[in-house]
């Protein structure tokens, strides 16, 4: 092999190295277009939140590598209760609700939580929904609807925002250890296997658990 062709060949390594490396990292600071189509991911474990252990302390807004982070707060409409005045929006309830929206104190410092008028007038029904682009996971607006609401408000990790470390930072200093990583596609839905399981079963060393492998 020639001097010029050793080159070529160092020269290639080095630009696919740096390539995998300049992805990731623009992955990180840039993050992922939230309206962009996304295939199945390759890896087939997630990081979540357990939301029985998680107690809105905030670290998931600081301890994320994404900034802002890939944890976001959702609202889930049909534990809501539509209501005039919100705890996870404002923090003071007594405001008069034509004053909510211009005088209401928000919990969110962000401004993170809209709020839109769905039937009934001012003293009707509300929906509350929470801005992506805004939202970097303080967990304010989670914790006094968990703590005073109906707990539609919770936190979750978004896996088309989170970059699937192998060792997690929230999951490092979540003080009740409430990040957990799972497997992302239905193990058990009652209808046996799925091909693609048994195949990642069989990659793990896993044998399936089938009638015929129970039968023998």
């Amino acid at each position: 092999m020639n001097a010029g062709r050793r080159r070529f060949i160092r020269f290639g390594g080095q630009l696919i190295g740096a390539s995998a490396l300049g992805g990731t990292a623009w992955r990180i600071f840039t993050g992922s277009d939230a309206s962009a189509e996304f295939s199945q991911p390759n890896n087939p474990y997630v990081w979540r939140i357990n939301l029985d252990k998680c107690n809105f302390c905030g670290l998931c807004e600081t301890a994320c590598v994404r900034k802002p982070s890939a944890v976001k707060a959702v609202n889930d409409p049909t534990k809501c209760s539509y209501c005039v005045a919100c705890y996870g929006h404002i923090s003071d309830l007594n405001v008069s609700s034509e004053m909510i929206q211009d005088k209401g104190v928000r919990v969110c410092p962000y401004d993170a939580v809209t709020r839109k008028q769905l039937s009934g007038g001012k003293d009707g029904y509300h929906i509350y929904a929470i801005d992506e682009a805004k939202c970097t996971a303080c967990g304010k607006c989670t914790k006094r609807c968990n703590e005073l609401g109906t707990k539609s408000m919770f936190l979750v990790i978004r896996p088309d925002l989170c970059i699937g470390c192998n060792r997690c930072n929230i999951s490092a200093v979540c003080p009740k250890n409430a990040i957990e990583r799972a497997h992302s596609y239905p193990e058990d839905d009652f209808k046996g296997d799925y091909e693609l399981e048994m195949q990642m079963k069989a990659a793990e060393g896993e044998v399936p658990d089938t009638p015929n492998a129970q039968e023998s």
